[in-house]
Parts: C-alpha cells; sequence; structure tokens
C-alpha cells in the first residue's frame, strides 16, 4: 500500500532555500528504491521506523537526520504506522542553515544532534510530536527554520553555474562553466563543493541521469539516448544507470 504522501511549499521568506515539505505517514510497511537527487534533506522521524540501505550497508534513521548528496541509489523501508517530514532544499538552500562546509556531509547522513543546538532540537520535536494538525506542524517546522537561516551569502557565480547546469541538462563542460563566470576551475570547485555539497562534475552527472530517466520513454534505442545525452556508448550509460537506480533501464522501464 502507497503511504499518505503530502506535499506543502515553504512561505515566502524560505522560498529561495527551501524547496517543499513532505509529511509521509505509513499505513502499512512500505519500500521505495530513492534515485540520486541534486539537493540535501533534512529528515523527522516523528513515529515508527525508518531504515535504508546503500549497496550492502544497512542502517536506522535517526529521529532527526542529514543527508548530503550521493551517487548511488538508496533503498528505503518504513515500517506500519512511521510518520516523517521532509525538508528538501533547494540546491543552494542548505548552506544558508548549517555553520559548514556542505561538502563535508557528500555521500553521508548524520544525526541533526550533530549539527544542530540540541535544546532548541528537543522543543521542535516535542512540539512536532505533540501537534495533531499537519498545517500546524509546519508551521512549528518553519519557525525552527527561520531561527536557522544564518545570513551567510552565497555566491551569485554559483547560482549562474547551476543555472547553465539545469539548461544544459548536465552537458556543459565545467571548464566552461568556470570561464562563464570568470573563475579559475581550482576556485570554482572549492566555492562549488562549499555551497552545494559535491564536485561540479557529480552535480553533473546526477543532473544529466535524471534528465536521461525523464526522456526514456520518448526513446526506441538506448544507443540513441546514450549518444544525446553525452555518454560514451550505450555499456557506460547502462553502467551509470545500473548504479544510480539499482536496476537496468529495462528492467527500470518494467
Amino acid at each position: 500500500m502507497i503511504p499518505t504522501v503530502i506535499e506543502y511549499k515553504p512561505q515566502s521568506q524560505l522560498r529561495p532555500y527551501i524547496d517543499n515539505y513532505l509529511l509521509i505517514q505509513c499505513d502499512e510497511d512500505f519500500s521505495k528504491s530513492i534515485i540520486p537527487h541534486h539537493s540535501f534533506v533534512l529528515t523527522i522521524k516523528l513515529k515508527g521506523n525508518h531504515h535504508y540501505r546503500i549497496q550492502s550497508d544497512i542502517k536506522t534513521l535517526p529521529s532527526i537526520s542529514l543527508s548530503g548528496l550521493r551517487k548511488t541509489v538508496k533503498h528505503n523501508t518504513l515500517t506500519k504506522g512511521t510518520e516523517i517530514i521532509i525538508v528538501k532544499f533547494q540546491p543552494w538552500g542548505a548552506f544558508s542553515f548549517f555553520n559548514m562546509s556542505m561538502y563535508e556531509l557528500n555521500e553521508i547522513g548524520i544525526s541533526g544532534y550533530d549539527v544542530l543546538d540540541k535544546t532548541d532540537l528537543n522543543d521542535l520535536y516535542s512540539k512536532l510530536q505533540e501537534t495533531k494538525e499537519n498545517l500546524a506542524k509546519i508551521d512549528h517546522l518553519e519557525t525552527f527554520l527561520l531561527k536557522l537561516i544564518n545570513g551567510k551569502s552565497i555566491d551569485q557565480r554559483i547560482l549562474e553555474s547551476i543555472t547553465q547546469l539545469n539548461h544544459s541538462q548536465g552537458s556543459i563542460k565545467i571548464k566552461e562553466i568556470a570561464s562563464d563566470v570568470n573563475l579559475s576551475i581550482d576556485t570554482f570547485e572549492k566555492k562549488f563543493r562549499e555551497v552545494i555539497g559535491s564536485t561540479p562534475k557529480q552535480f553533473s552527472s546526477i543532473i544529466r541521469m535524471n534528465s536521461a530517466i525523464r526522456e526514456i520513454p520518448k526513446y526506441t534505442s538506448f544507443t540513441k539516448l546514450a549518444y544525446d545525452f553525452g555518454y560514451f556508448d550505450q555499456s557506460h550509460f547502462i553502467k551509470e544507470f545500473k548504479s544510480f537506480t539499482g536496476q537496468t533501464p529495462t528492467e527500470f522501464l518494467t
């Protein structure tokens, strides 16, 4: 049975940093494979159990966790009665809430208690558990997030590079972007890693594969799709696709 998933959009003050919130409630056990995405995610588990597996490594998600960008598929399992709230940041958004280089979380997830004030987190967690109305839960969450904004400025050249990567569906060369935003390769990559939490190459590959996945139904040939999205050949595309999704393109479509 598919869980109940309710999406909420952030208020205007948080919109520059946050894409959306998801409130997920499971009436039965539920498993889903999550492909890599270009955003940080803050997950708050209010009830039940939430396990995940990356390759053969199985872990239990803590009550509050922050997950960085990754290259491979993540297999999630939520047990019956589980309720979680997910905060999905804009690609650059998490940088404005956490006093750290976001690259420290590349390929990993950590407890929210490792990066945020424990007293404030406990207060938020108590309010969320005591509140029955969903909208009121989001209000408590947004009040908490508004206090977290640290005022760190984001280099507009990094925002411009994100626009270029999205527009090109990840096909533009990193050297070309660095040149366009008037930064050396080393400076561009350093700034990008700090704000976005991955190398420009990894971020580009995530955008490219997500774009290719969306376009699969339009193609009758994986060779043609691989060529159009800049992969060396079909075997290269299928290898990357399987690492990304856990399946071959044919299995993914069935």
